[in-house]
């Protein structure tokens, strides 16, 4: 049996200490939410949110150079916004998607993990290997359509009512570019290796 390469042995220890990590984080993220959503929460919280636009701050800053004063100023910000004591139904709507995401996420993890467990026990192009490759291309498509969905209604019917004096909220909507390319990539890595796996079968009938 081929001794397995020490890169592949060493991404599969680490993509199995995010798997367990995962698991915890994700079932606790989602007992949490159901916590909140089921209204055992309503005192005191304090609830962090991805605005799901780009922020300009209207203070202007100062800067030194070489010696050299300039003003400077942050545009074009990703922001994080606290809703302050946040108001129980408010935390109940935030908490319907994550009872979603956080299982999403961790199904994700696993398929990762599957398919490096199998790359690590030499299996490489098992047809199996390229199911694992395309479900998980296509949830990390769905969480990318999940999530623009999600910050966009989030957008329109919340965000539109913020109001601050020193901080713009611009038009420029977040669109999680990378979370589709890694998809896409994903997709077309799964089809390389259905292609890996028709050339082995091949190579096998010739022998």
């Amino acid at each position: 049996m081929q001794k397995t390469p020490l890169s592949i042995r060493i991404i599969y220890i680490l993509t199995s200490i995010v798997y367990y990590i995962s698991a915890l984080v994700c079932s606790l993220g989602t007992l949490l939410a159901l916590v909140i959503l089921l209204g055992f929460l309503n005192d005191d919280l304090q609830l962090h949110v991805d605005l799901p636009v780009k922020i300009n701050v209207e203070e202007v800053g100062e800067a030194y150079f070489a010696g050299e004063r300039m003003d400077v100023q942050i545009v074009e910000a990703k922001a994080r916004i606290h809703f302050i004591n946040t108001y129980p139904k408010l935390a109940r709507r935030l908490a319907i998607p994550l009872t979603i995401i956080f299982p999403y996420l961790f199904w994700i993890v696993f398929l990762f993990h599957r398919f490096i467990r199998n790359v690590r026990e030499g299996r490489t192009f098992e047809i199996r290997n390229f199911k694992y490759l395309r479900m998980l291309a296509y949830s990390l498509i769905g969480l990318w359509f999940i999530t623009v969905i999600y910050m966009q209604i989030f957008n329109y019917t919340i965000v539109n009512t913020f109001s601050f004096e020193t901080i713009e909220l611009t038009n420029e909507e977040r669109w999680y570019e990378g979370i589709l390319l890694s998809g896409l990539f994903t997709l077309v890595l799964a089809h390389v290796f259905l292609k890996g796996r028709q050339l082995e079968e091949e190579n096998e009938l010739t022998i």
